[in-house]
């Protein structure tokens, strides 16, 4: 794994990838490009364990969202338009035509977004886990999902980001939630700006312009796998899986699994004989 700092008008935007040879000189060879979008307020930092296996068959470039991870904050209220312009923004930095999107949760938003935003041009898109949300749901989460936090002396904000974590993901052992705490730290007090967006945002406007996507993945043990019948219903798509057992963190938890099912359909002949 390695990364680097893309400069975008309004800061630094943080990527990791893998692979030897420069990112240019994998394109070159005609790899094709897969922008990786993840899911907030965490950080691209959930698809390292995937890079390497992703790299056998495409070029992985995952994204820090801005304001997570190593990326630079945005100014205030960007919009699914900002976040999802982010996506080409990293592609045409690379000179990646035609590049595969995945997204996860919020990244998946914004890589449906993406699509609609230049219609036609992704060579395809991939959607892990879509919070398709009611307008009841949007609502009540402006108003009391995402509070900021702040910061104490006495360190008591730490244990309130810690029973967070855990009581979204009671199965994560102390190791687990140190990372997603970390991720949170990064996002800074207020880690809900991009929830907010895809919170003002009708999705139906993504899908109208998106076309057909490739995938909808999902866990049956995702935290919103209640959402996937959703997405099914709502959005165009060639195939949709639900893998058993899986979490929202599938690319961290069963990284061969991830990299088996992209492959599957970034490469489907090559997938079928590696």
């Amino acid at each position: 794994m390695k990364g680097g700092y893309l400069s975008a008008p309004w800061g630094a935007v943080h990527f990791l990838t893998a692979g030897e040879l420069p990112l240019s000189t994998q394109l070159a060879a005609g790899l094709p490009p897969l922008v990786l979008l993840h899911q907030s307020p965490l950080s691209a930092r959930r698809y390292r364990r995937v890079l390497d296996g992703l790299a056998e068959f495409c070029v992985p470039i995952a994204v820090d969202t801005p304001g997570y991870g190593e990326s630079d904050p945005p100014p205030q209220d960007w919009t699914v338009d900002d976040y999802a312009d982010v996506a080409w923004f990293v592609a045409d930095a690379f000179g990646a035509h035609n590049p595969w999107l995945f997204g996860r949760a919020t990244g998946a938003v914004f890589a449906l977004h993406a699509a609609a935003r230049r219609p036609g041009v992704a060579k395809g898109v991939v959607l892990h886990g879509v919070p398709v949300y009611t307008e009841d749901e949007r609502a009540d989460r402006l108003t009391s999902f995402a509070p900021e936090w702040t910061a104490t002396a006495d360190g008591a904000h730490l244990t309130w980001i810690w029973n967070r974590v855990l009581g979204e993901y009671p199965w994560a052992d102390p190791d687990f939630v140190t990372e997603l705490v970390r991720d949170y730290l990064h996002a800074g007090s207020d880690f809900a700006p991009s929830y907010r967006a895809i919170w003002r945002h009708d999705l139906r406007d993504s899908v109208a312009a998106a076309g057909e996507v490739a995938l909808l993945l999902a866990g049956s043990a995702d935290r919103i796998a209640h959402m996937h019948p959703r997405a099914v219903e709502l959005i165009r798509h060639r195939s949709a899986v639900v893998v058993p057992g899986a979490t929202d963190f599938l690319a961290e938890q069963d990284p061969e699994t991830f990299c088996r099912v992209l492959r599957e359909v970034i490469e489907p002949r090559g997938a079928m004989t590696a």
